[in-house]
């Protein structure tokens, strides 16, 4: 008799269980339909923004950017160009597409920024995810059901949620790349490098902006006759030595 009073229970406790867990899925279902296909990338798209900066070896850039190149093996523009404009005018941009490493930097540096914004959005994109499925699993069900019975304040509350989320995540969306290009004073090879790569076939959906770090600052002293005159001065103490 017992025996069967025990095996009576565990069915019993069994039959809960599969009841609790169907429960737990209708309820985990209809927050994804409701809430999760509302609050995740799909319905509002990542943003990927794209800086491209372009400045001089020194300083280092402030944040640091997360993928960098150093210009300088490229060949200056003549003298007489560089004497009278920067990397913006488009007899440098010219000049320095006529050079093939230049140009090969280019499209080395246009496959690193699609494949590492491409991963940066997958990225972004999963811990989105992650955190929605997190919020949805933790919902009280018995609040959600007491609250069904409610509908028209519950539409209202759930317009103000959205409009309060939208605000708050906006910024959540936004998936940044920064790329760095120096040169030696940040005047001509990487102004006229981020101003050509900033005209690439990017995704259309992309925001693509461009800082010219070190264009306005003068050349206080003669920067280059500075520069010049150190090399000199050590290439002296060598000689001495």
């Amino acid at each position: 008799m017992n025996v069967g009073i025990e095996a009576e229970m565990l069915i019993w406790c069994w039959l809960f269980e599969v009841v609790r867990q169907v429960h737990a899925s209708k309820h985990l279902q209809r927050c994804m339909q409701k809430d999760f296909l509302a609050r995740t990338p799909m319905s509002t798209p990542l943003q990927p923004v794209l800086i491209i900066y372009s400045h001089g070896r020194n300083p280092p850039l402030h944040p640091p950017p997360h993928l960098r190149y150093d210009l300088r093996n490229i060949p200056n523009p003549p003298k007489e160009l560089r004497a009278v404009s920067d990397g913006r005018s488009k007899r440098i941009r010219e000049h320095l597409l006529s050079e093939p490493k230049f140009v090969q930097r280019l499209e080395a540096v246009e496959r690193d920024i699609l494949r590492t914004m491409e991963a940066k959005i997958a990225e972004h994109a999963a811990q989105l995810i992650g955190s929605e499925l997190e919020e949805c699993t933790s919902v009280d069900v018995a609040k959600e059901e007491e609250e069904g019975h409610e509908d028209e304040s519950r539409a209202l509350g759930a317009e103000q949620e959205n409009e309060e989320l939208s605000e708050a995540s906006s910024s959540d969306h936004e998936v940044i790349l920064r790329v760095g290009c120096n040169c030696a004073l940040g005047h001509h090879r990487s102004v006229a490098f981020v101003e050509e790569l900033s005209r690439r076939s990017w995704p259309k959906e992309w925001q693509v902006l461009v800082v010219h770090r070190d264009l306005e600052k003068k050349r206080a002293g003669g920067a280059r006759k500075m520069q010049k005159a150190s090399f000199r001065e050590k290439r002296r103490n060598m000689w001495e030595e």
